[in-house]
């Protein structure tokens, strides 16, 4: 009788550690203390008019030889500007970021794409490529006219690796009963979420910031979306890019 007692109880343990190990995930967590790539975006409304702009902000450096150059960009209007970014006095080679301002002929769903290589280099794939889908609607009045309603700045590594993480920030304010909400295409995973006040203002109700950490663990371009509305209401404002992982 004790031996078969024994064997039960051997029998339920090795069913209790069979059972705990199908819970207890084996994998390792995502270190979000460094990313690679910080994404900070900037939207004032839900849907970029035609008569509107989007801008998107790419790290560069011209006195290394490699520039950003558009490879797909029909339907659009383009504008480009490159800013340096101030170094002290005697210092050169700082780098700075490639400013493209986009606007469309008419509303439809349009493709941007740029390449980031040196111009002799014709036989080396470029060092980063940015591909973005854009979509803009009709312009139902001039109220924004000429403004810039989306920014998206790339600070970092433009194209990752697998497994890289990535920081994406955009401005809120939770108290208003609105909250960004992030959606995220397969392959795609959010392994960390955040909400910063800003307690610099002093004031009750100010805002912050959202915070979203992501990674792929396999190459590819992948979509990232996030809409911000109160429960139960249509999204107030909504804002996609697409990452690139290598």
């Amino acid at each position: 009788m004790k031996k078969i007692w024994l064997m039960s109880l051997g029998a339920c343990i090795l069913v209790i550690c069979i059972f705990a190990a199908a819970c207890v995930s084996p994998e390792v967590p995502v270190n979000t203390d460094n990313p690679v790539l910080t994404v900070i975006v900037e939207k004032t409304g839900i849907m970029i008019p035609v008569n509107a702009a989007m801008t998107f902000i790419l790290p560069a450096n011209p006195t290394t030889g490699y520039t950003w150059n558009v490879m797909e960009s029909s339907g659009l209007n383009v504008t480009d500007e490159y800013k340096a970014t101030p170094v002290p006095e005697g210092w050169t080679g700082g780098g700075g970021y490639q400013y493209y301002t986009l606007t469309a002929e008419k509303a439809g769903t349009y493709t941007f794409k740029a390449a980031y290589a040196r111009s002799w280099e014709t036989d080396t794939e470029p060092i980063y490529t940015m591909k973005q889908i854009l979509v803009f609607s009709e312009a139902e009045n001039n109220d924004n006219a000429g403004d810039v309603m989306l920014s998206v700045l790339f600070d970092g590594t433009v194209n990752p690796k697998a497994g890289d993480v990535v920081k994406i920030c955009t401005e809120g304010n939770p108290t208003t009963g609105y909250y960004w909400t992030a959606v995220t295409q397969d392959g795609l995973t959010i392994v960390k979420d955040d909400y910063i006040t800003d307690i610099t203002t002093g004031l009750v109700g100010a805002g912050g910031t959202y915070v979203w950490y992501v990674t792929a663990e396999k190459a590819g371009t992948y979509e990232f979306k996030a809409t911000y509305q109160r429960s139960g209401q249509d999204p107030a404002n909504v804002f996609f890019f697409d990452l690139t992982f290598v």
